[in-house]
């Protein structure tokens, strides 16, 4: 029982330093923004893949796979996806991107391929110009990316990394 409750003051403890979700935009920032919005491709009922802009200048952001996960609680097999966006500066900026399989259930993730990668790049939007996150997730590779929503150009590096689990990737 003593062990149980040194747990739980541990995770505790640990929560007190937890930051909980900002905004894209710092304190105080009262001038122009763009969007740039998170994609999700529903593969299936119970799987997306999410390309996402988790971070902005060390600030953690609302994303599309964790209002896709809270959104989607207690529902078994089927998964409806959230997409989300934020308005950034039009000013250089490091951004987190992440390209994840999201499978309905957790024991989908342990028995099918997965995808996690994720990375910083400088991202420098314009004035006047609209952005995605892009990806691609395959056995081979999965990536994320942030390109101009109207001409489909990259405007970032890509991040990327080798898909996991069994089979040859969705």
């Amino acid at each position: 029982m003593r062990a149980a409750a040194a747990a739980g003051l541990l995770l505790l403890a640990g929560c007190a330093g937890f930051r909980g979700f900002e905004p894209a935009t710092p304190d105080g920032y009262d001038g122009p923004t763009v969007n740039v919005a998170d994609e999700v491709v529903q593969i299936d009922a119970g799987l997306v893949h999410v390309f996402e802009m988790t971070q902005i200048d060390g600030r953690r952001l609302l994303s599309t796979s964790v209002a896709t996960l809270n959104a989607n609680r207690g529902r078994g097999f089927a998964e409806t996806p959230v997409a989300m966006s934020n308005e950034v500066p039009p000013r250089p900026a490091r951004v987190r991107l992440q390209a994840v399989t999201q499978y309905a259930a957790p024991l989908l993730a342990m028995t099918h391929p997965t995808c996690q990668v994720q990375g910083d790049v400088a991202f420098t939007p314009e004035a006047g110009h609209r952005y995605r996150v892009a990806g691609r997730i395959a056995a081979a590779e999965c990536a994320a990316w942030i390109e101009d929503a109207a001409t489909g150009r990259p405007v970032t590096e890509a991040v990327s990394g080798k898909g996991k689990g069994k089979g040859t990737g969705p």
